[in-house]
């Protein structure tokens, strides 16, 4: 027979996921408990029962596991809230894939928290910030803040490194418009706290890390579900905030016409409104000599490009608008306008000491006209992706065209 591990959830104020009748029985099937020292103090406080050998959480799980296997008894593990919900019970399935699980859930935090919301949360995207580098948390933000995801709450379990406070303020850069913001804290225990505030007021103050920050629409909705926060099957080489990137079909496109002017040792390029910066990134993997400058005004857009580009020495990441900043670059061997449109090329033609390659991409044909006039050159790119249909048959699906115009300015 396997051996056992009773996972046993607990909140904040002690109450176990079991009656004191059951929890008895546990205990006596359990050789060693496992725990934070305050859940053990909160299981002791509630019963007056005998408490088994006790290993800490903090141990580490390649500790535990050493200390666990070399005993012959089954387990009881304390867990905050509910074990199975962005808890314990994944890694523990992992760690001892022989014994059996038994779980006993109380309330998770979560929905302590929208109980204390006073609302539902069925419809709700949860993010984990525990245990998860700041790139996954912050792509999964910005995936729930896409508008095709049609996200109406969201929650984030906060931690330690990616604190409420942080929270929210990639929340604002990533200009989030929900209604109601709240940081919910302690949950269940004598110091529990719930402050409703501007993202602006909860990114200023300081806050218990392990908190859950919600994020509401005021009006209910049935239209919401966390399945709507699915993967995306656009470009994934790249961070991108709301698909804003340009394809690599068009990228390739634009290379083609960049690289000539980039063969000699040291090229520089600048990449003016460079959103993701996968324009420029692409030239500097093809070409590793090269010197990338990457503009951007967008806050959450230069996090993106900075994660995007850590893997290269080359490249120099610059907030700010274009026009303000190119004057104290160093002369480029070429130039490409992401972003900004007419003003960033008048700038352009203003700050080139010589003639220079400057290629601009554009979404509207009445702005790629203008462009042209200035350049001399446009072209419209259009390329349909091949999509399976039910009955196994092709059809081509259609994208919105990028337009580009190219020359010799300055």
């Amino acid at each position: 027979m396997p051996r056992k591990i009773f996972v046993l959830g607990i909140d904040g104020s002690g109450r176990v996921g079991v009656g004191v009748d059951e929890l008895r029985e546990l205990l006596a099937e359990s050789e060693v408990v496992v725990g934070s020292s305050r859940q053990v103090s909160l299981l002791k406080s509630n019963v007056s029962l005998e408490i088994p050998t006790v290993l800490s959480w903090g141990a580490g799980m390649d500790q535990l596991k050493e200390n666990i296997t070399e005993r012959s008894g089954n387990v009881l593990a304390l867990a905050s809230g509910d074990p199975g919900y962005f808890g314990i019970v994944r890694l523990l399935k992992s760690t001892f894939p022989l014994f059996k699980l038994e779980i006993y859930p109380v309330p998770s935090a979560v929905s302590l928290a929208f109980a204390k919301a006073e609302t539902n949360w069925e419809d709700a995207a949860v993010i984990s910030a525990h245990g998860r580098s700041y790139q996954r948390v912050l792509s999964e933000l910005l995936r729930a803040l896409q508008p095709g995801q049609r996200i109406h709450k969201l929650a984030v379990l906060c931690s330690p490194e990616h604190t409420p406070e942080f929270i929210a303020q990639l929340l604002s850069d990533a200009g989030a418009s929900f209604e109601r913001y709240l940081v919910c804290s302690n949950l269940g225990s004598e110091a529990e706290a719930v402050v409703e505030a501007p993202l602006s007021v909860i990114s200023a103050s300081q806050f218990e890390p392990l908190s859950i920050l919600l994020a509401l629409h005021s009006e209910p909705t049935s239209e919401a579900s966390v399945s709507n926060l699915r993967p995306s099957d656009e470009d994934v080489e790249f961070l991108h905030q709301r698909n804003m990137i340009t394809k690599p079909e068009v990228r390739d496109v634009i290379f083609s016409k960049l690289a000539p002017y980039l063969s000699a040792e040291r090229a520089c390029l600048w990449d003016l409104g460079a959103g993701s910066g996968s324009v420029g990134i692409t030239a500097i993997q093809r070409i590793p000599s090269l010197r990338l400058f990457l503009v951007e005004r967008d806050p959450i857009q230069i996090r993106l490009i900075e994660l995007n580009s850590s893997r290269f020495p080359g490249v120099t990441v610059i907030s700010g608008r274009s026009e303000d900043t190119i004057w104290d670059l160093p002369d480029p061997d070429a130039v490409f306008v992401g972003g900004g449109g007419i003003a960033v090329l008048e700038a352009l033609g203003e700050r080139l000491a010589k003639p220079t390659f400057v290629l601009a991409s554009f979404a509207a044909i009445n702005r790629v006209s203008q462009a042209a006039d200035l350049l001399g050159n446009m072209m419209e790119i259009l390329l349909p992706v091949g999509r399976r249909l039910p009955d196994g048959s092709w059809r081509l699906e259609g994208k919105n065209p990028v337009f580009i115009s190219w020359g010799l300015l300055g």
